[in-house]
């Protein structure tokens, strides 16, 4: 009697329409809950997700909403040197901006990189520097030990606030300096062109790429993928401020011929090297020879010369590279 009751009543809710649609939904509802927990079987495990959203146009007052149904959380997820771009409306990735390109004149520096901004956007971007390789001295020094500092290879620094610079006082042709900092410095480029770089992280006999990032990585620079193709620079061996340079030339530099050009330099003689070339001593008291503001803002003094002296007697590089907190 009890069975057959149960049939009937059975009978009749699926017999009723509103008895369908009720059954439909509740065993669509019972699904969706099994679905959205962690499920286990053998070695593997399937975690509890979310159905985010509903799918169509919702409209109130003067605004739009086009929602997916479904859709895996949207935005960017990294981890090591992978970025995964998850979710069917995630926001097209920023384009990488244009790089920076090589000093127009191919001339060497010791203590400086030189490069040229790109003139193409005015969009806020921030130049990094990556140390790739730093004071391999070839072939050694002379006159004491030449230490590379290998510690610091692989670090990055970033290029700060632009300055303009005038050569002398009786020759005022202005350029543009910046030295390196520890954190990222966004700016509009377009107008600064030709820049030369200086820090202590900028030794002599290294080797550095430069890569130009774009706003979209402030603060998270380091899984950014924005980034521009990078440009290699190399700088010559201490106190080599004249052709032929070492690097590439093998030949032991300083010569006679460096510190010729340095003494044209402090007598304002025409076609003696740019500061950027000719500047080889930092601050004076400066632990870390830092080529301050104060260094470039003055007219270019004896102790540069003195250095290529040094540098000529086969005298070791003496500065070191101050670190990142």
């Amino acid at each position: 009697m009890t069975i057959h009751s149960t049939i009937e009543t059975r009978q009749s809710t699926i017999g009723n329409p509103r008895g369908r649609i009720l059954a439909f939904c509740v065993s669509g509802f019972l699904c969706f809950c099994v679905s959205a927990f962690a499920q286990s079987g053998g070695g593997y495990t399937i975690k509890k997700s979310t159905i985010d959203s509903g799918g169509g146009k919702v409209s109130g007052g003067g605004y739009t909403l086009n929602g997916p149904v479904g859709q895996h959380d949207a935005g960017p997820v990294s981890g090591g040197d992978y970025t995964l771009t998850g979710g069917f409306w995630s926001p097209a990735p920023a384009a990488a901006p244009d790089p920076v390109t090589p000093d127009p004149s191919g001339l060497g520096k010791t203590r400086f990189v030189s490069f040229v901004m790109p003139a193409t956007s005015t969009a806020e971007t921030a130049v990094r520097v990556r140390l790739n390789s730093l004071h391999h001295v070839v072939p050694p020094y002379s006159g004491g030990p030449s230490i590379p500092f290998t510690s610091l290879e692989g670090q990055s620094r970033w290029v700060g606030p632009p300055t303009q610079y005038v050569e002398s006082g009786s020759n005022p042709i202005p350029f543009y300096a910046s030295r390196l900092q520890c954190t990222a410095h966004y700016q509009d480029w377009s107008t600064v062109g030709l820049l030369h770089v200086t820090g202590s992280a900028i030794t002599p006999s290294s080797i550095y790429e430069v890569e130009n990032l774009a706003a979209s990585c402030q603060g998270s620079e380091a899984s950014c993928a924005a980034v521009s193709a990078a440009l290699s620079i190399a700088t010559t061996r201490w106190g080599d401020v004249r052709s032929p340079y070492n690097p590439p030339d093998p030949s032991v530099q300083p010569d006679i011929s460096d510190v010729s050009a340095l003494v044209d330099k402090f007598r304002n003689a025409p076609g003696a090297p740019i500061k950027s070339r000719a500047i080889l001593a930092g601050a004076p008291g400066n632990a870390f020879g830092e080529v301050t503001h104060e260094v470039l803002n003055v007219d270019f003094g004896f102790s540069h010369i003195s250095a290529c002296v040094d540098a000529f007697r086969g005298v070791p590089y003496p500065y070191t590279i101050q670190a990142c907190p």
